[in-house]
């Protein structure tokens, strides 16, 4: 693909009220983004349509490449042969996005990895070993740097992925030189060296609820199937775990105890439908399964990039499939729930009234589910003193919110 294509691609994907479906639309009708842009006058005149286009302009385009250039950030464009085929498949496939580090693992098969962000230490040790395993098998974990599940199936990741073929994405919802959470600063420095990161936001943007939707839709599209491991009934893991769905890639839910409302998410799914996980053997033998059909990974957005011969003296109805993607992408980049702030609420909102630090307290009861825990485990995962966890389970034990059980372990009193 022309340096030239590349730029007008890019300022197609940036103009106003032109989202990947319409973006995709116009490259089918004219062939290349040039072409479209020559084309695009026309088009405003003829399109009656309230939502008006507006092109990105050159300039502008050029800034933003520079900026990504200074964070070592390089556009994967729709077209381009790095551009991952599974993606590609989508109907909102991104126009293009931004990639930090490993650029290599977009092309090899991937498996989402999504759960809460206040998840217990069962749960994120279960992340580790799903992620452990499947990352030794060859293939890539992708997930979205969040806290909680997100950040224990990145790290087993890229700590199994240096001695394997595996690895693993992050997906962000911000640019992709923006860290969020600030707490997983370290986390992202390994997955730009070792993994792969990756956003279609422009190089700065700051995160926002309404783009982790948006953010979500590519987890499930880079992957061949997403596992969801605790979740809540309003967690965002579900929104990617519908999306998974709607794209045809498998759904796999690990369960958990009805008194845990952290289970409400993943056993709703298997109640759903979704495929029962509990252990990486499950995933790994419907990969091998689906492998064997090639179909599955063929390159699917192989398409000219040379210019078609434009139609002279267009009509209306020439337009008329580009001037209703219009309105799909206005429907499919409006927020699922606008007052949900999806991605910094807390799955379980529970105070703890305490004498002790009220976060750390806090801290200790999210580690904890109905599933008894290793009070070393509990130590090891909450990064306090021995000393701490323990006076801090004394008073969740005298609030009668904890019990212990044989063999030094804890769990939440069900309810």
């Amino acid at each position: 693909m022309s340096q030239s294509e590349r730029l007008a691609r890019m300022r197609l994907a940036r103009s106003t009220n032109i989202g990947p479906v319409t973006f995709r639309k116009m490259l089918d009708r004219f062939g290349s983004a040039r072409e479209a842009i020559e084309i695009l006058p026309d088009l405003i005149a003829h399109s009656k349509t309230a939502r008006k286009i507006t092109l990105a302009g050159r300039e502008d385009t050029v800034s933003e490449i520079e900026l990504a250039k200074s964070h070592h950030a390089k556009p994967i464009i729709f077209g381009d042969p790095e551009y991952p085929a599974m993606l590609a498949r989508i109907e909102d496939a991104p126009a293009y996005f931004y990639a930090i580090g490993r650029i290599d693992l977009l092309a090899k098969t991937s498996v989402g990895i999504v759960g809460a962000r206040n998840a217990s230490a069962n749960g994120c040790g279960f992340a580790r070993k799903i992620s452990h395993e499947l990352v030794s098998a060859g293939y890539v974990v992708t997930s979205g740097m969040a806290r909680g599940i997100d950040g224990a199936a990145h790290a087993a990741a890229l700590q199994t992925g240096n001695t394997h073929n595996g690895g693993t994405i992050a997906v962000l919802g911000g640019g992709v030189d923006v860290v969020y959470p600030r707490e997983n600063q370290e986390l992202y420095e390994k997955l730009c060296e070792q993994g792969c990161v990756i956003s279609e936001m422009p190089p700065g943007l700051k995160p926002q609820a309404r783009h982790f939707p948006r953010r979500n839709r590519i987890i499930s599209g880079l992957s061949f199937g997403t596992v969801v491991i605790e979740a809540g009934r309003n967690s965002g893991s579900l929104i990617t775990a519908r999306f998974a769905a709607e794209q045809g890639r498998d759904v796999f839910a690990v369960p958990g105890s009805p008194t845990d409302p952290r289970a409400a998410g993943p056993n709703s799914l298997i109640r759903d439908g979704a495929i029962l996980c509990d252990s990486a053997d499950v995933i790994l033998d419907a990969l091998r399964l689906a492998e064997q059909n090639t179909q599955l990974f063929e390159g699917f957005h192989q398409f000219n990039t040379d210019a078609r011969q434009a139609t002279t003296n267009p009509h209306l109805q020439d337009y008329d499939e580009i001037i209703k993607s219009l309105d799909r992408d206005a429907e499919i980049q409006a927020p699922k729930k606008p007052a949900q702030d999806i991605e910094i609420n807390n799955d379980l909102p529970n105070p703890l009234p305490s004498k002790t630090d009220h976060s750390d307290s806090q801290s200790i009861f999210d580690f904890l589910s109905s599933s008894p825990l290793l009070i070393d485990e509990l130590i090891r995962t909450s990064g306090l003193s021995a000393e701490r966890v323990s006076t801090i389970l004394i008073e969740l034990e005298l609030a009668g919110r904890v019990e212990r059980h044989p063999g030094n372990r804890v769990s939440r009193i069900a309810k």
